[in-house]
This record gives C-alpha cells, sequence and structure tokens, in this order.
C-alpha cells in the first residue's frame, strides 16, 4: 500500500520539479538577457613625438596618474645645428597603460611614447543578437560581471545602441554574395554599458566582461 502511494508521489514531483524548471528558464529569458560576449572599452589615448629627435627624460611610468598638461617627456631636436628641448604632455587626465618607448631613445614624428586613458570614464561593450535587441532600450538596468573580478556585481545601465552590426566594422567582409552561396548568419550589435562604479577594481580597457540586462 504504502509502495502505490510513493510511486504516484514522486511522480508528481518529478513532474512539478521539471515544469518549475521549465517556468523559471522561460521567466528569466522573458526578463533578462545575458551574453558573456562583452569587453570593457575605454578612450586610450596615444601622446606621440611631434618630430624627430632623443628622449631626454621620460617620466612617464605605467600605472601612474597624470593631469592634463602634465610633462611625460622631453624630446630634444636638433635645429639648423642647434639642440632644442621640447616637453611633451598629456592632452588628458588619466592613468598611463602602456610606456613602449625608454629614455634616450631615438624618435620620429608620430611614434607613440605612452598611452593613457581616463578609468573614470570606461564602459562595457556587449554584443546582443540581432533577434534580441528590440528588447533592449535605453536605461534598462544592467549588472556586470568583470571575469577578472567574479565576485564582485557591477550595476549600470544601458547608454547607447550602436546603429550598425558588429560585422560592419570588420575589415573582412562575413560573406560573399558574388559566388552565388549565401548562408544567413546571425548579426550581433554592439551595446554601450555605463557602468555606475567599479567598486574600488582596477578595471581596464580589454576585459572580458558578462552582461544581464534587465529587458522587462
Amino acid at each position: 500500500m504504502r509502495r502505490m502511494i510513493l510511486v504516484p508521489l514522486l511522480v508528481v514531483l518529478a513532474v512539478l520539479a521539471i515544469g518549475g524548471g521549465v517556468g523559471y528558464y522561460f521567466y528569466n529569458n522573458y526578463m533578462f538577457y545575458h551574453t558573456d560576449d562583452a569587453q570593457v572599452s575605454g578612450n586610450i589615448v596615444s601622446i606621440t613625438a611631434p618630430q624627430s629627435g632623443s628622449l631626454t627624460t621620460l617620466n612617464a611610468k605605467l600605472g601612474a596618474t597624470v593631469n592634463a598638461g602634465d610633462a611625460i617627456a622631453t624630446l630634444t631636436v636638433n635645429t639648423n645645428g642647434t639642440n632644442t628641448t621640447q616637453n611633451i604632455t598629456s592632452p588628458i587626465t588619466g592613468t598611463i597603460v602602456a610606456v613602449p618607448t625608454v629614455q634616450g631613445q631615438s624618435v620620429v614624428p608620430g611614434l607613440a611614447l605612452a598611452q593613457v586613458t581616463n578609468l573614470s570614464n570606461i564602459t562595457i561593450t556587449a554584443y546582443v543578437d540581432e533577434s534580441a535587441i528590440d528588447n533592449v532600450k535605453l536605461g534598462q538596468d544592467v549588472d556586470v560581471v568583470v571575469d577578472a573580478f567574479s565576485d564582485t556585481t557591477l550595476k549600470g545601465h544601458v547608454n547607447q545602441i550602436v546603429s550598425a552590426t558588429a560585422g560592419s566594422f570588420s575589415l573582412l567582409p562575413t560573406q560573399d554574395n558574388a559566388s552565388g552561396n549565401f548562408t544567413k548568419v546571425s548579426q550581433r550589435i554592439p551595446v554601450i554599458v555605463t557602468i555606475d562604479g567599479t567598486s574600488g577594481k582596477n578595471i581596464v580597457p580589454g576585459m572580458n566582461a558578462t552582461v544581464t540586462i534587465h529587458v522587462h
């Protein structure tokens, strides 16, 4: 008798568990859009040599903070047989993220001496499938987890929906229509997410991230 009662009860519990799982799946997909195809973005500015010369000094240190107008290097230039010194300054306030040169080396016009970015203005670029982009709206709340700091969830919101697919920016074509063999490929739309703060984490451009957009 007990067995006859137990078997139907287990069947009912199994059906309820499956139904609950299916219900949660559809609810989660209705309320949120998840993607791990996302990266930290930032405007990286190259500080370049204005002309040929020798780097007499190089004050740029990796990770150092500089203000707009701070001298990061001095360039000694030979003009009509006379050596003149020119200060090279940072055009923005930010953090030095790359120093590809060394003091004393010869440089040519346009050579990057250092690169600086404002880490307080970083954003997240998430790539959303074109089939889901209609549900993404400006101002929607976003949860962001940067892979390097997986124990921290950052808050943000949708700031911009780029009016072109990610493939439009590729140097190589994604398909060859001239061949007559067309294969439809799902496209992705870049969505720019502004984060409300970094929670003290050293988040830099290029880091991978996962985003959850609250679409409903």
